[in-house]
């Protein structure tokens, strides 16, 4: 009977394939082989016997090929329809005008791509200089100079670790490692050899290596403080001197891997703010460990956590204090409650394998004279869950916050990096995506937003300290360096300008 779908060569090459794929099934006996030439004779009733098991008229396991190729085309299709399905998502939510001053700017397309050694675990810019620096999967750290016409090559290659690099962190501030030395910044590295390694950040010259976790470190950040945090697979959340080297503290937060953390500082020292493989997220105070409060409402592990600045706050005050029979649980004066401010956060993120961002307000500890901050007094010490941010098909990797304190940027497994706009939330009370970028061809692991130039009261060491939101945003137009960096599992380095 002839075949309407398939024309008569494909017929041919099928049955063929067949054939090639019975043989080895057919050669265990006289019986099987006579059948397998009885078979021979239907599908190839042309052929000559002599020819009709001729392997190499097709290739080698033509038929289990031709499958596994129809499996990775059903793969692709089932990515560029969900792909498909976020771009017209963003076409239904971006409103039709983006703004176009400095306060506003947001990455629109990548200008350059660096090629690493390997899977790209970790990115950060430089504080003060057009370096971008890669943590790899094969232990070394790339560094490119992005403003430079010969970059193909890194500037510099270290050799960091003997396994993967996880998180790479700069130092807030130049810090003198040694009496009568330069104060330089410092660039930690942490891996899954259980090290953390610190490096001077100008000559890459390698200052210490940081021992005491027992498992995989996951990741690092610098308090304003100078004080290097670290999260571990070893569930221990530690507090190191960089100075010395020495751990100064290690307490246990998690019932799981600790994936990442966020650090602020206040009038009452350093809050850690840490996910876990447990589902949950916890405030813990930093000088002490105790914790503040639990982060309750993901359904897989968090993968990344931050802190809103206070430019944010504004924003999502206004939509809860519109909305307050969505709280019920929230005492409405407590949005107003100006402890916030001395404590230095308020607001936060938290990124999930549930393909989900959630926005968070954290309850204030209860703070007692002569004693470190307790365990908060509100909600059962529970974080109240504002909203969700949903628009990503697959695991999100990587939290980070516009300088404005309006735009939040997050990565993905589904390959794009998504801009989204918390003043949506006082529009149609959702979170929109005001921005999908698409370019790397692997999981997007970790994005960084270039740090705001120095002013010159930082730099001779003076503070600076303006409650005005006005003026705030002002200074930061001015010092705002317009550049984001994203790494990936296609080992490649994307600036985007």
């Amino acid at each position: 009977m002839s075949n309407s779908i398939l024309t008569e060569r494909q017929q041919v090459e099928l049955n063929k394939a067949i054939l090639q794929y019975l043989q080895p099934f057919c050669s265990s006996s006289e019986t099987n082989e006579h059948l397998l030439q009885q078979l021979s004779k239907l599908l190839l009733p042309n052929s000559n016997s002599s020819t009709t098991h001729n392997e190499g008229e097709i290739v080698d396991q033509y038929l289990e090929k031709k499958w596994s190729t129809v499996l990775r085309l059903q793969k692709k299709i089932i990515d560029l329809e969900n792909e498909v399905t976020n771009l017209r998502s963003v076409v239904d939510v971006a409103p039709v005008k983006i703004s176009k001053d400095r306060i506003n700017w947001i990455p629109m397309s990548a200008i350059q791509n660096f090629e690493a050694p390997s899977v790209v675990n970790s990115v950060r810019l430089h504080p003060v200089l057009p370096l971008v620096f890669a943590g790899c999967n094969d232990g070394s750290i790339n560094v490119w100079n992005f403003a430079s016409d010969d970059n193909a090559l890194p500037e510099k290659i270290l050799k960091a670790h003997t396994r993967g690099v996880n998180k790479l962190a700069f130092s807030q501030n130049k810090i003198e490692m040694n009496k009568g030395d330069e104060s330089q910044y410092i660039l930690a590295s942490c891996s899954s050899d259980l090290t953390i390694k610190l490096y001077n950040a100008t000559t890459y010259t390698h200052l210490k290596t940081l021992r005491g976790h027992d498992h995989t470190v996951s990741s690092i950040v610098f308090s304003a403080h100078d004080m290097l945090y670290s999260v571990s697979r070893d569930k221990t959340i530690k507090v190191w001197n960089v100075v010395d080297g020495t751990c100064i503290k290690s307490f246990v937060g998690h019932s799981e891997w600790v994936r990442d953390l966020d650090v602020c500082s206040g009038e009452f020292g350093d809050f850690v703010l840490t996910c876990s493989n447990d589902q949950s997220g916890r405030l813990s105070h930093g000088q002490s460990g105790t914790g503040i409060a639990l982060l309750i409402g993901h359904t897989h592990v968090i993968e990344a956590v931050t802190f809103l600045p206070k430019l944010s706050n504004s924003v999502i005050d206004s939509f809860i204090m519109a909305n307050s029979d969505l709280f019920p649980t929230l005492p409405i004066e407590l949005i107003k409650n100006q402890v916030y401010d001395k404590l230095g956060f308020k607001y936060c993120l938290t990124a999930s394998r549930d393909n989900s961002i959630k926005l968070w307000l954290l309850p204030p500890p209860t703070l007692v004279p002569g004693r470190t901050p307790m365990p908060s007094k509100y909600n059962q010490a529970q974080a109240w869950h504002i909203a969700n941010l949903q628009g990503h098909s697959s695991w999100v990797k990587t939290l980070q916050v516009h300088p404005n304190g309006r735009y939040i940027i997050s990565g993905s497994d589904d390959k794009t990096i998504k801009i989204w706009d918390l003043n949506g939330l006082n529009i149609d009370d959702s979170v929109g995506v005001l921005r999908t970028l698409a370019g790397h061809q692997g999981f997007v692991t970790d994005i960084d937003f270039a740090r705001l130039a120095k002013r010159k009261d930082e730099i001779n060491g003076n503070s600076h300290d303006d409650n005005n939101d006005d003026n705030v945003i002002k200074d930061i137009e001015a010092r705002m360096r317009c550049v984001v960096a994203s790494g990936s599992t296609d080992n490649v380095v994307k600036i985007w300008k």
